[in-house]
């Protein structure tokens, strides 16, 4: 449990969790397409208002209903196995 705390304040596992994710949505485009994604991407996240996101608070509700679109956007098109398998298996690894 301590391990999973310090992990979690860790700007680079932070960062290395969030590529992974941006990468399962990512890959799910044609191939040509994946570079201008990524750097569509990488564009993007340097607009971002560091102060205006340090001083923010998401609301309970929020953050649940973005975890949802997330998932839902991750799993769009894939086979109904599949997707029933990724959300047991999420289930269980939800603390």
């Amino acid at each position: 449990m301590i391990k999973e705390s310090q992990e979690s304040d860790s700007p680079v596992y932070v960062a290395k969790e969030l590529a992974k994710v941006i990468a399962i949505m990512i890959n799910r485009m044609s191939y040509e397409a994946r570079p201008n994604s990524y750097r569509s991407v990488r564009n993007k996240l340097k607009d971002l208002n560091v102060i205006e996101l340090s001083n923010k608070k998401t609301p309970g509700g929020a953050a649940i209903g973005v975890s949802i679109s997330l998932i839902k956007n991750m799993l769009n098109g894939r086979d109904p196995y599949f997707i029933r398998s990724v959300l047991m298996n999420l289930t269980k690894y939800l603390k």
